[in-house]
């Protein structure tokens, strides 16, 4: 015993009766459907911009400090880089602790 399920199209007005597209003008029905539809094309939109974005002027001074033709220039940044991440790590967590103790 399968239960009906009458879907009024929102753009010619039929009633239809367990259907995916309206049988007069082919619309799709399923608000559900569509929502995936609008968020597939948004997600493909937003990677695309970050596709296209062009690097800030902190990441090519990274990446032209990590290609530096003078070799002590190399190992100083590299370094300096690596004693930064290291400080950054060690207060994200201290940050999560506070957090933690705190909730």
């Amino acid at each position: 015993m399968g239960s009906q399920v009458h879907i009024r199209c929102s753009k010619c007005g039929v009633f239809n009766v367990n259907n995916d597209h309206c049988e007069a003008c082919g619309s799709l029905l399923s608000v559900v459907k569509q929502r995936e539809i609008v968020r597939a094309k948004r997600d493909k939109e937003v990677l695309k911009a970050e596709l296209e974005k062009k690097p800030s002027s902190f990441e090519l001074y990274i990446q032209k400090m990590r290609n530096h033709r003078f070799w002590i220039v190399r190992i100083f940044f590299e370094l300096i880089y690596t004693t930064w991440v290291v400080a950054m790590t060690i207060g994200a967590f201290i940050a999560w602790l506070v957090a933690m103790i705190v909730a």
